[in-house]
């Protein structure tokens, strides 16, 4: 009976949630920019970050210290930007 416990801790363990998006909280001063070089070593993934938050940051140029911004997987595979979709699809006459 000893192992009860283990295999109920074992079900828990793989029946948990899957953690969110983490967070950063902004500080003072900081930009998208910055947070972006920071988290995903490439500041230019800043828009990756601004479209996860855009029911709370209206203008990408201002934050505000204390936001609470969701954090996209920078280890996924980076979205196709506007132009290289374009680029892809032509517009059909």
């Amino acid at each position: 009976m000893s192992r009860l416990p283990a295999l109920w801790l074992s079900v828990a363990l793989l029946a948990a949630p899957a953690a969110a998006d983490p967070i950063h909280v902004v500080q003072p001063g900081e930009t998208l920019w910055q947070i972006a070089a920071l988290l995903s070593g490439n500041p230019h993934r800043w828009p990756e970050i601004y479209r996860a938050n855009r029911d709370q940051i209206k203008d990408p140029s201002t934050l505000y210290p204390g936001q609470k911004l969701s954090i996209p997987d920078f280890g996924a595979p980076r979205p196709p930007s506007a132009e290289a979709v374009d680029a892809e699809d032509p517009p059909q006459s």
